[in-house]
């Protein structure tokens, strides 16, 4: 028999081998030549090599392959590019040589020799390039001619464990023994962040522009924790009971069905659907691409449906979730998973669930929501949309007939708070805060910069993202790109002053009032990941300055997402006129905001390209067609306008500059 391999990068090798089991051996993982592969397809001819097959079961079935090689023929990728994309680390073996000590005697060896193999005994086993970028290459070589070092060859799965972090003490503990000083007001925001999401991983705290050295620092005082793994705080209970089912709120169509509504209402009628599917004795995969709602999800169905649910996550560890990844397969289960679930090998799903449309995109121009649409076709199922703002992209498609829309509502009142240009908080503000509340501020750090001379926010060399100034004066940095510089106008290098104002600067004017407490929370974004009694948009003005095609859809949907997650009222605060505010929280917004783009022939009537080059890398773009390009120093930004069949010709091209920034709308 002659296989078809795909390995990671995308390359495909043909292989004769003879397969150990009954069946196709399609989505079988394979290991090879100290590499792992995966079984895509069969081929007339192939060469001789050796395989190992090291499962007894297939990692995933022709259906998810079938559905990724239409996904990437969207975005004119390599299919099997895209398939290594997605198949979770966990899999991903390779083979590696290690160096064990030969004798437990080290009687008569010189100094040098005994100093190795005492360093290498101590550890069991060293990889043999460690040892010798240690003690060079030609003494391990010797010592391994003369038999004293031994080679072993293993196949070991990369070290897919992650740092997290949680708090080590109560909130309010951790904030009496914290410092006051200049980094007071953004460590206090770490700590409120881990409170809220109860864990995050490094990535992620780097994401929401937390510093390492912050991190460090509060680690060593005790106030927050690090492990190796994810411990989940959910018990199973093996003899959870069915709630009774109620009248369900959706319809049962035959069309895909997006569901839009508060927190609180979409996770009822999920409760319903989970019930409706363990019903019919079939499983029902609910995929959330964002850890916070992952988790809220986790919380929510965990202690009621017991180890029905199973998590397929990167709150595993390796062991667990390749157990999960089985267990995931047996009928009448409840799958959480996200971007790791995508190649599943799914028996007979009920449905496929995306709750919360946040985070989708991957590198910044593959929508997993593709992939995720391609699979409901191929297996069949039912299709639910679980969302708390309606993009215009989703509303297109309930236009023009393609899914059906079911209004779930929301329960909070929405009360406007009329804001100063000077001030912070409102007195209206302070006077309606209260515990279980969420403030809002759509900024990180303390500051934007503002420079008098060119009359105008300073803005990243690098990635032209409006910079942040710190609280002390001492520092310009770029929440985006990670850039730092001295504090002056990088454009004039003239002197900048403080304009407008950050989450910490918030903090800090709370700290006054003696509000910054254990139930006061603060973010930046609101995510479908908790309900609050009430939610204070402090401050999203800014979110309409962002040059950018879709900042009026963003803000949409922001007001949207945040009154979602209000049990009782939403206040937004604002300098804008009452009129503007109203303009973005009316129902119609979506339909007049889509017949503008009609008219501009803007997506999702068309595909926009954007994609940040240096210099030297973008002779290339002036063959390409409807190409903008706007030159800051050494940065180039390139925007170009293709028809959704010119994406997958043009799109290669782009990347084969190796753009330092790219997103696709």
């Amino acid at each position: 028999m002659a296989l078809r391999i795909a390995l990671p990068g995308g390359r495909v090798v043909k292989v004769k081998a003879d397969f150990p089991y009954e069946g196709s051996p399609i989505g079988y993982r394979v290991l090879i030549k100290g590499r792992t592969g995966l079984v895509v397809g069969l081929s007339e001819d192939g060469q001789e090599l050796q395989l190992l097959f090291p499962e007894k079961l297939p990692i995933t079935e022709s259906k998810n392959l079938e559905a990724i090689k239409d996904t990437a023929l969207i975005y004119g990728l390599p299919t099997w590019q895209l398939l290594w994309e997605l198949m979770p680390s966990a899999w991903d073996w390779t083979e590696e040589t290690f160096l064990e000590v030969s004798s437990k005697s080290f009687v008569a060896l010189d100094p040098k020799t005994k100093e190795i193999l005492k360093w290498i005994a101590e550890r069991k086993k060293v990889r043999e390039e460690l040892a010798k970028k240690k003690f060079g290459s030609a003494l391990v070589d010797t010592l391994i001619k003369k038999g004293l070092l031994k080679i072993k060859k293993e196949w070991s799965a990369p070290d897919v464990e992650v740092e997290v972090f949680s708090l080590n003490v109560p909130l309010e503990v951790a904030i009496s023994k914290l410092r006051k000083n200049k980094r007071y007001s953004e460590r206090l925001r770490l700590l409120g962040f881990l409170r809220e999401r109860l864990y995050a991983t490094r990535e992620e705290l780097k994401e929401e522009g937390f510093s390492s050295q912050d991190i460090k620092l509060l680690v060593s005082a005790g106030l927050i924790k690090v492990e190796k793994e994810l411990m989940q705080n959910f018990s199973i209970n093996p003899k959870a009971q069915l709630r009774v089912p109620r009248v369900s709120l959706l319809k049962k169509l035959e069309k895909p069905l997006i569901a839009v509504g508060s927190l609180k209402r979409l996770t009822e009628s999920l409760f319903e659907l989970v019930e409706e599917s363990l019903s019919k004795d079939k499983s029902l995969v609910v995929f959330s691409f964002y850890n916070p709602t992952l988790s809220y999800l986790l919380k929510q169905l965990k202690p009621i449906f017991g180890d029905r649910v199973v998590s397929v996550s990167s709150f595993e560890t390796p062991k667990q979730l390749i157990k999960n990844w089985f267990l995931a397969q047996e009928r009448g289960r409840i799958i959480l998973t996200g971007r790791l679930g995508l190649l599943l090998p799914l028996k007979d799903p009920y449905a496929f669930v995306l709750f919360d449309d946040y985070h989708t995109k991957l590198k910044g121009y593959i929508d997993l929501r593709n992939v995720l649409f391609q699979l409901h076709r191929y297996h069949g199922c039912h299709f639910f949309y679980y969302t708390c703002a309606l993009g215009v992209d989703t509303y297109y498609r309930v236009k023009t007939g393609q899914w059906e829309l079911e209004h779930l509502g929301y329960e909070a009142k929405v009360k406007l708070l009329k804001r100063k240009p000077e001030e912070i908080l409102t007195k209206d503000l302070l006077s309606e805060l209260e515990d279980h509340s969420l403030l809002l501020v759509r900024k990180t750090g303390y500051s934007y910069a503002y420079c008098p001379k060119c009359v105008s926010l300073a803005e990243c060399p690098v990635c032209k993202t409006f910079l942040t100034l710190s609280k002390d004066l001492r520092t310009l940095f770029c929440t985006r790109c990670k850039w730092k510089g001295p504090p002056a106008c990088p454009r004039c290098d003239g002197e900048i002053l403080y304009y407008g104002f950050g989450i910490e600067r918030v903090v800090e004017e709370l700290e006054k009032y003696g509000l910054v407490k254990d139930t006061i929370h603060f973010d930046t974004k609101p995510s479908a990941s908790a309900v609050y009694k009430k939610v204070f948009l402090v401050h999203g003005d800014n979110l309409l300055s962002v040059p950018s095609i879709t900042a009026e859809e963003e803000f949409w949907k922001y007001l949207r997402r945040a009154l979602a997650i209000a049990e009782e009222n939403f206040y937004i605060q604002t300098f804008l006129d009452e009129h503007i505010i109203e303009h973005y929280l009316s129902e119609d917004f979506l339909q007049r905001e889509l017949e503008k783009r009609k008219e501009e022939n803007l997506p999702p009537f068309s595909k926009l390209i954007f994609a940040v080059f240096t210099k030297e890398r973008t002779g290339a773009l002036s063959s390409l067609p409807d190409v903008k390009i706007r030159t800051y120093g050494n940065i180039v930004e390139a925007f170009l306008k293709v028809s959704p069949k010119q994406l997958k010709d043009i799109l290669p091209s782009v990347l084969s500059l190796r753009p330092l920034k790219l997103e696709v709308w």
